[in-house]
């Protein structure tokens, strides 16, 4: 129960506000109780509103693609690579080139968000190319490795 003195004309009443639920108020004054029905003043947001329209295309983005020159096949990513995958960065290498690894080998460990992982080999083969060094940082999908 809150109360207030209110000054009106110089008359000073006594206010006991009992109960408060939605618009509706039982209040106490000077003795009198009284059942009120507040409005609210509706008062300007502080923040503004966002309105944003639907993305319009263009019929020559869809022939982007088509305006590339094809990437060498030397540069492209091999089916035979083993890539991060997650950033973090290289604490340990377990294989060097030229060794048989088998599935579930572990090929090197990485730390990533203060926990070491394995990363596992996901096939047999030789390891053809090592492309990182320990204590090296690497992204998201960099290549590790190749196995051939």
């Amino acid at each position: 129960m809150k109360k207030f003195k209110f000054t009106i004309d110089g008359n000073t009443y006594s206010v006991n506000v009992k109960n408060v639920e939605g618009h509706n108020a039982e209040v106490e004054v000077n003795g009198k109780a009284f059942n009120v029905t507040m409005e609210q003043e509706v008062s300007a947001l502080k923040t503004p509103v966002i309105v944003r329209g639907e993305a319009q295309t263009k019929k020559t983005d869809t022939k982007v693609a088509t305006n590339l020159p094809p990437t060498p096949p030397s540069t492209r990513p091999s089916a035979n690579t083993v890539n991060a995958p997650l950033p973090g960065s290289i604490i340990r290498l377990a294989v060097n080139v030229g060794d048989t690894v088998k599935q579930g080998d572990v090929l090197l460990v990485m730390e990533s968000m203060k926990m070491e992982n394995n990363i596992l080999s996901e096939r047999n083969g030789v390891i053809k190319s090592i492309a990182v060094a320990a204590g090296q940082a690497v992204l998201q999908d960099d290549v590790l490795l190749e196995i051939e």
